[in-house]
């Protein structure tokens, strides 16, 4: 029996599903989410479901393509450099674990309004390829609103954000605000606003000297070691743009009541306002996965 595939349908279905994967991921790991490198390597994905189809391998041999694939996405999208390359594999294995509970929902979906006889594509009872890319279309949108969703509802939350420096550790309260998007334009980290009070305990005093110049130069004196620590994260205020110095920790840990969970983020030093009261750091909504 013959069946029309059409390869435009497959690619953006495919693609949706791909890209949704791995911003799952990122969320669920709490890992900085890398717009283009994710929209490069979903892309790679769908063009592999594409070429399969052309491709005489079944079996043992099809699923280890398969997983190859995987690996190669969760690579381009999540390594970096300063990482251990096995430690791809936990990103890998949730990835997987999230692709088959977003296909399984799909084709649930699917199934479901083949049943009842929706019209939205249906092909003898079978949901189409029209009906999955509208399925698929749908589910992009639904995770767009549930991230916002999920930044709306951490929006003024206290979490407890612990750093790690050298032997040294820092815990201090923080509040979540949605208007903090401050990011690596680089590694894509999010970036974290701390008291200076509080950083002059915790970082060496040559590079806290460093973050107030917020000058080139004042990082061409620094030791290799402190200076490749150091990120310029373009910012805006009232006054205009300009470059904000932030640095990278050894470790970092938020607690917002479940115990303390890894993520990643820069740390950038400045005087915050006196209202906050207790408060001694704004993180960004996107670190906190409900």
């Amino acid at each position: 029996m013959e069946q029309t595939v059409y390869g435009d349908i497959l690619f953006f279905v495919n693609f949706c599903m791909d890209f949704q994967c791995l911003f799952l991921t990122a969320k669920l790991l709490r890992r900085p989410f890398r717009l283009w490198r994710s929209v490069i390597f979903a892309a790679v994905g769908a063009l592999y479901a594409c070429v399969a189809l052309f491709l005489a391998v079944s079996g043992i041999w099809a699923f280890l393509a398969d997983c190859a694939v995987c690996f190669l996405m969760c690579a381009g999208a999540f390594w970096r450099k300063e990482e251990a390359f096995w430690r791809l594999l936990v990103p890998f294995a949730l990835y997987f674990g999230v692709s088959f509970a977003v296909g399984g929902v799909i084709s649930g979906m699917g199934s479901l309004l083949a049943h009842i006889e929706a019209p939205i594509g249906l092909d003898d009872g079978e949901i189409s390829s029209v009906g999955f890319f509208l399925l698929a279309a749908v589910g992009g949108i639904a995770t767009f609103l549930w991230g916002r969703f999920c930044q709306r509802r951490a929006k003024g939350r206290r979490v407890t954000l612990t750093v790690e420096w050298a032997g040294k550790r820092l815990v201090v309260e923080g509040l979540v605000d949605t208007g903090n998007l401050l990011r690596d334009p680089v590694g894509g980290k999010s970036v974290v606003l701390l008291k200076k009070e509080r950083a002059k305990d915790f970082l060496p005093a040559r590079l806290l000297a460093a973050t107030e110049r917020g000058h080139e130069s004042a990082v061409a004196e620094l030791p290799a070691e402190l200076a490749r620590r150091i990120r310029w994260v373009p910012a805006s205020t009232a006054v205009g743009r300009g470059l904000l110095l932030a640095v990278s920790p050894d470790q970092a840990f938020l607690d917002v009541g479940k115990g303390n969970v890894a993520v990643e983020l820069l740390l950038a030093p400045v005087i915050l306002s006196e209202d906050l009261g207790e408060c001694e750091a704004l993180l960004p909504a996107e670190l906190i996965v409900e």
